[in-house]
């Protein structure tokens, strides 16, 4: 059913449980497992060095991706970008002929600010999302 799964990470709590689900699907249909860390460019406080953050990313990236090797899962691409996170996963999950994102959901004040990247994601997607809390 699904050949194409995206996971967004970050590192949180709910991103974990969202790459958890994202490996079982993926284990389950014998899909790729995409995995995306987006640096939000526009927020790269003053002191913080662009490269310090892609490093963040890709230890993000390897995380999912040891994790679902371990799983045995056999398929799985990571990727860093950057960019409005919302916008990242929905152009990474069209050009990359993504079938299913699963994405976690954060709960905390920034969030209900500045509005929910998983709401915002599951609003504007050509596919299915899973959101996990």
């Amino acid at each position: 059913m699904y050949d194409h799964i995206l996971v967004p990470t970050d590192g949180r709590e709910s991103t974990n449980r969202a790459i958890d689900e994202a490996i079982a699907l993926a284990d389950e249909h014998d899909a790729t497992l995409h995995t995306l860390y987006v640096i939000n460019s526009s927020a790269i406080a003053p002191g913080i060095e662009f490269s310090d953050l892609e490093e963040i990313g890709r230890k993000a990236v390897e995380h999912v991706r040891d994790r679902a090797t371990s799983a045995g899962v056999e398929r799985v691409d990571g990727t860093v970008t950057h960019g409005l996170r919302h916008r990242a996963i929905l152009t990474y999950a069209q050009e990359n002929d993504i079938d299913l994102i699963v994405i976690g959901r954060h709960r905390e004040l920034d969030h209900l600010v500045r509005g929910s990247v998983s709401k915002r994601v599951s609003e504007a997607a050509s596919v299915p999302v899973l959101v996990v809390e």
